[in-house]
């Protein structure tokens, strides 16, 4: 009696079980938590650094060009801390007697470009007028009342030498192109080095911070 051999599935996959499908809800439902994640702890960033505030000085009143002004003129406000040029109100005594460079209204923030020490040259001291390059200045504006270290650099700019630590720009003009020429007020025992330096064109200077003092100052006039 003949058999027969029961036939096998083809190769090409007739007759073939399908395979389970995998369900990938549990994946996209994984991804999601993690994107809300991701998003609450960006959200909670952004609040933390908001919170980042300092406490800096602000005009309590209008305040007029050449007014000198005591400690009642400002006022404490709390802001971010973003990077913003502002005067922090640990500094505010360097700001008693101090004359405005410009009209300042109440409720401003205060920089250390509004003001400037009042008085005269002392008798320790000389005022010398340096025309600076882009390349002999900080990239950022010089102004009256900014603080600076004086540098003679060679003419390779290769070696720079300190001329004076801090010195108080006392005033700033434009020479009617790319460079400032700024009035420097520097020790009298530093005046023969920093004049040669300016003479020579290898003076420079680089910005300090606002609250720096300088190594010497004007002097109250009494008013």
């Amino acid at each position: 009696m003949a058999t027969t051999t029961p036939s096998r599935p083809s190769a090409t996959g007739r007759g073939r079980l399908p395979a389970p499908v995998r369900d990938r809800r549990p994946a996209l439902a994984a991804l999601a938590l993690l994107l809300v994640l991701g998003g609450a702890l960006a959200s909670a960033l952004v609040a933390y650094r908001s919170g980042d505030r300092v406490d800096v000085l602000v005009a309590a009143r209008d305040i007029g060009v050449g007014e000198r002004v005591d400690a009642d003129d400002f006022r404490v406000a709390r802001v971010a801390a973003d990077g913003a040029d502002v005067v922090p109100s640990s500094v505010l005594d360097s700001y008693v007697g101090t004359r405005a460079t410009g009209a300042v209204p109440e409720g401003a923030l205060i920089t250390n470009r509004m003001f400037i020490a009042s008085g005269v040259v002392p008798d320790d001291g000389a005022v010398v007028g340096a025309t600076l390059s882009s390349s002999q200045r900080p990239a950022v504006p010089l102004d009256r009342g900014d603080v600076v270290q004086v540098y003679s650099v060679s003419s390779d700019g290769a070696t720079a030498t300190l001329l004076v630590q801090a010195a108080r720009v006392v005033d700033v003009s434009s020479d009617g192109g790319d460079s400032l020429v700024a009035s420097l007020l520097v020790p009298e025992s530093d005046l023969a080095q920093v004049v040669s330096a300016t003479t020579t064109g290898s003076v420079a200077v680089a910005l300090l911070a606002p609250d720096t003092e300088p190594v010497i100052d004007l002097a109250d006039d009494g008013t």
